[in-house]
């Protein structure tokens, strides 16, 4: 029996670290795929599928809310029929889909791709990789596709081979299992929490023979024991990718204590979004924007009051969200500037009407309280 555990989650459903059957996942996914199209929200997960070793065969990101899936398995199926592979990876594939497929309740079984209500491009999602043989090389390269699909089992596809460079292949991919069932019984205590451990068995491991996932763990381990250094040698050198990581993960005291050991304008600007200091944010200079980025300083722009300058940032960006919270702003704005008038013109009158300007100012309140939350 396979089963999921999803590691780390932008909804609250699906609980991190609780290994669940693909029967129960299924379940579970489709309903938030459901409830979170109907109400126009969208959220990633960060999932594992083990088998019955509870060695690691699958990793992705699923997207939930974005009308790509129905649910996991039919997010996996998707994501693996668009890969073009050769007849061992085929078989592969063939074989891990369909003892999925078996584990799948009767009325969540999917047969086409129609369940889709929006289109939408995965820019959120990791980068995904499917390894592919080489037999002139002997190792594994990567396209493309899914975070990692793992060694399922030589077994599963000796049936292809016939010639000799095929044999040759599937043992170099049975010494290949062995190192990763290596990684994966490290990885798997690094999500199970005994870091101190994790870190010196990953240490001690090739870091070519890392996948980018795998890498990731590593890199937020050595964050979360204040190893920036380390972090950032993983990473080649480049402090931005751990910046990034650290930024994503919202821990302000530990963008802070980043920027103080790599400082750039990057970490400046990222540091000055998070603390609120908006003046500081938008005058940054040496920032590479990204989408995201360019959404923050528009957001500044529109807490100084300064809607051209909020548009020009939006302008870089499709942002629907971003356009409708400019819109918002110089409504409520307006609205904000019609309400005031209306109580200078009552107090202006011989005649005030008390009632009318009470109801007139605490209107007026309300909508600057919009304003300030928005």
């Amino acid at each position: 029996m396979l089963s999921v555990m999803f590691i780390k989650s932008g909804t609250k459903e699906l609980k991190p670290f609780q290994k669940l059957s693909i029967s129960d996942a299924c379940e579970m996914t489709e309903t938030l795929e459901t409830h979170y199209q109907r109400t126009k929200k969208k959220a990633h997960a960060d999932f594992f599928i083990f088998d019955e070793e509870d060695q690691e065969v699958y990793a992705g990101t699923l997207s939930i809310g974005s009308g790509h899936a129905r649910h996991v398995v039919d997010h996996i199926k998707k994501k693996l029929s668009s890969l073009k592979m050769d007849d061992i990876q085929e078989a592969r594939k063939r074989s891990f889909l369909e003892q999925l497929e078996k584990e799948v309740p009767d009325h969540l079984k999917t047969t086409d791709g129609s369940f889709s209500l929006e289109e939408e491009t995965e820019d959120h999602m990791q980068t995904a990789q499917t390894p592919v043989l080489s037999t002139r090389n002997r190792r594994l390269t990567y396209i493309g596709g899914i975070l990692s699909l793992l060694i399922l089992s030589a077994t599963c596809f000796s049936t292809v081979a016939t010639s000799q460079d095929r044999a040759e292949t599937i043992q170099d991919l049975q010494q290949q299992v062995k190192l990763e069932q290596k990684i994966t019984g490290t990885y798997e205590r690094a999500l199970l929490g005994d870091s101190v451990r994790a870190l010196k068995q990953l240490s001690s491991i090739d870091e070519q023979s890392l996948t980018k996932g795998q890498k990731n763990v590593y890199m937020s381990l050595l964050v979360d024991q204040k190893k920036y250094k380390e972090a950032v040698k993983l990473q080649g050198n480049h402090p931005e990718v751990v910046e990034s990581m650290i930024l994503k993960k919202g821990d302000v005291k530990e963008l802070k204590e980043f920027q103080q050991a790599f400082p750039s304008p990057n970490g400046a600007f990222d540091l000055a979004y998070h603390e609120q200091r908006w003046e500081d944010m938008t005058s940054q200079s040496g920032v590479e924007m990204t989408d995201k980025r360019y959404e923050m300083k528009a957001y500044g722009y529109l807490k100084l009051d300064k809607v051209k300058e909020a548009k020009e940032a939006a302008a870089h960006i499709q942002s629907q969200d971003l356009k409708q919270k400019i819109e918002t702003y110089e409504k409520t704005k307006k609205e904000i500037e019609e309400t005031k008038k209306q109580v200078e013109e009552e107090n202006k009158k011989d005649k005030k009407d008390e009632n009318k300007i009470k109801s007139l100012t605490d209107q007026q309140k309300k909508q600057e309280e919009a304003l300030k939350n928005l």
